[in-house]
């Protein structure tokens, strides 16, 4: 028989594989317990969370100051706030959220009306407060079974339309969130006509009245017309967690961002080509991604590691946060494929193991949903960070004009540094560098369908940059060097057969300003040699027009046209220069323009 240890607060409740029909979720499990408690107020809550803190022996988190800083938002950060967690908001740092979403109104299938006695969302302290700060506020609108009962009544449905908008009209709200959890292939005509009339009901109340959805991790019968709902709806927040669950034959990360192992291949990468190619709007897109792990009992201490189904419990970040003598650094491991951390300890005489984020992989999420393009991320939830301000500071690094440029960093395609990536990938992104410095890519390996899957490479921050190549099959980029502060990446796989993609190293080099050179102009392969030189340059003279030579402060050394094929070699010893740094600007015989870096060693 599976023991699962009900800790209130801090301890998390099964979820779901993937929000799969035959399973409950998270949301559920923990929406139907804190219901079952039948307790009203944040006071209430917090007692009890102090309650289960006590009973761990752990004294009670403390929670985060409010930011001060002035920093913007770039993208949305879009959060649930379940009534459960209290007062924690009081720790919310509201410069670092867009949107605050209050769970959950949950639908009565037989009347539409809220069958939760718990949601104060009229009286609600938390909705006043975000509102103060210019926090877009939402409701989050459940319903977990009865679905066909539903759609068979358009007395429920009306009669919940008309709850929304009044519940919004009455406390200046800004939307509601569509969370109908368990539908199959059967759901997906009535869901949509549901949806139109919803926000044909929200826009006639209020234009401005925002229309959300939640969306599977993996959507296994197919139960959103996405082209459909593409066009009413302002956002859908995918719930990227629970691909490995409670029920989980094996152990593996909650949110993987590359794929644990390759005879189970669903990942968040997968998770955003998967909608996008359904017609999901990028810009509408947020990734959820959850502040807490799961934990399971298994066999042996091995990756992947079979389940023993005698244990599984999940944890928030706070509780692995208050419990550092068994979620310690000795106990700490880091899976490279997935990209997740994990802990790894011995409870009596069985292992276990507990998948949670950390801030750096945290962290390569967000990297991913910049990469791809995403609207921004959803959390669930709010409050299982218990403040700790880390979390926050990761989100003004990532998501906010603040952000700080990272030279140092280990560049993949979207299936990470071991596994493939994905058929149907089109992504663009851009790499920076700080200002006088430009950026240096070094690729490690590269390997893509030939001819059908290919990598491009712009000299600038977007596609409309000189194009330095492109890329296919075992053509690899080699080491490319920006003229300015960006390089541009554009990937497209097709329909059919993948590989290993590439792996590069990302950094920054110092950049010298040379005056009279135009800066758009790009490193090339190499059109003479040796280089470095002792004295004597050898030129390509059947690809090269003329050249100009410029010294390292950008002064004019020498200009040339090259007019036969005796002009092939550049004596530094007859032009009465010291040993050092040059440049030399190309012009090849179909007028491209190459810039290349010489070295003059006597």
């Amino acid at each position: 028989m599976k023991r699962i240890i009900p800790f209130l607060f801090l301890l998390l409740f099964n979820n779901a594989f993937s929000q799969n029909e035959n399973h409950v979720s998270i949301m559920q499990e923990q929406s139907e317990h804190y219901r079952a408690l039948n307790l009203k107020t944040d006071a209430q809550f917090d007692s009890l969370r102090d309650v289960e803190n006590n009973s761990a022996g752990l004294s009670t988190q403390k929670l985060g100051t409010a930011s001060s800083s002035t920093c913007t938002l770039t993208k949305k950060v879009f959060g649930w706030h379940p009534y459960w967690v209290g007062t924690a908001y009081t720790a919310y740092q509201w410069n670092l959220l867009s949107d605050l979403c209050y769970f959950s109104y949950d639908v009565s299938p037989t009347t539409g009306n809220n069958t939760n006695t718990s949601f104060a969302w009229t009286t609600a302290s938390v909705v006043t407060v975000a509102k103060n700060n210019g926090v877009k506020i939402h409701i989050c609108a459940t319903l977990f079974s009865g679905h066909s009962t539903f759609w068979a009544s358009s007395t429920a449905q009306t009669t919940f339309i008309n709850n929304i908008v009044s519940l919004l009209n009455a406390r200046g709200g800004d939307g509601v969130n569509i969370d109908f959890e368990g539908m199959g292939s059967s759901d997906k005509i009535p869901f949509t006509t549901f949806m139109t009339n919803l926000n044909n009901a929200l826009n006639t109340a209020n234009p401005n009245y925002k229309l959300s959805v939640c969306l599977y991790a993996v959507d296994w019968s197919v139960a959103f017309d996405i082209p459909a709902l593409n066009t009413i709806v302002d956002d859908y927040t995918i719930m990227g967690y629970a691909y490995y669950y409670s029920g989980s034959s094996q152990a593996g990360p909650s949110d993987p961002l590359y794929n644990f192992q390759t005879t189970y291949n669903y990942t968040l990468s997968k998770t955003i080509t998967y909608y996008l190619k359904a017609g999901a709007t990028p810009s509408k897109l947020l990734m959820g991604l959850p502040y807490y792990g799961q934990e399971w009992e298994v066999v042996a201490n091995t990756l992947p590691a079979n389940t023993t189904g005698n244990y599984t419990s999940s944890r928030t970040l706070a509780y692995i946060n208050n419990n550092s003598a068994t979620y310690s650094a000795a106990n700490k491991k880091w899976d490279g494929i997935s990209y997740t951390p994990y802990y790894a300890y011995q409870n009596s005489s069985n292992w276990r193991q507990c998948f949670i984020d950390d801030v750096y992989s945290l962290g390569r999420r967000y990297d991913m949903v910049n990469q791809r393009g995403l609207g921004g991320i959803a959390i669930w939830a709010l409050g299982y960070d218990a403040g700790i301000t880390n979390y926050w500071t990761l989100l003004q690094d990532k998501f906010t004009d603040c952000a700080p440029i990272v030279c140092n960093d280990s560049i993949f395609d979207m299936g990470g540094p071991m596994r493939n990536y994905y058929d149907n990938e089109k992504y663009t992104y851009t790499l920076a560098a700080p200002t006088g410095s430009l950026v240096k890519l070094q690729f490690k390996s590269f390997g893509t369908e030939q001819g059908y899957d290919s990598l491009f490479i712009y000299n600038g921050a977007s596609t409309a940059a000189p194009l330095i190549g492109s890329y296919t099959g075992t053509n690899s980029p080699g080491t490319v060097t920006s003229t300015g502060q960006n390089l541009t990446l554009r990937f497209k796989s097709d329909g059919a057969t993948v590989a290993f993609g590439f792996k590069a190293i990302k950094s920054c080099t110092p950049q010298i300003i040379v005056t009279g050179v135009n800066q758009n102009e790009f490193y090339a392969d190499l059109l003479l040699y040796p280089n470095p030189t002792n004295g004597k340059l050898f030129l390509d003279v059947q690809k090269i027009k003329s050249f100009q030579l410029f010294d390292a402060q950008g002064k004019l050394i020498l200009s040339k046209e090259i007019d036969s094929e005796n002009d092939n070699i550049l004596d530094f010893k007859l032009l009465n220069v010291t040993k050092g740094l040059f440049f030399i600007r190309l012009t090849q015989a179909n007028e491209r323009v190459v810039f290349k870096k010489i070295i003059y060693s006597e």
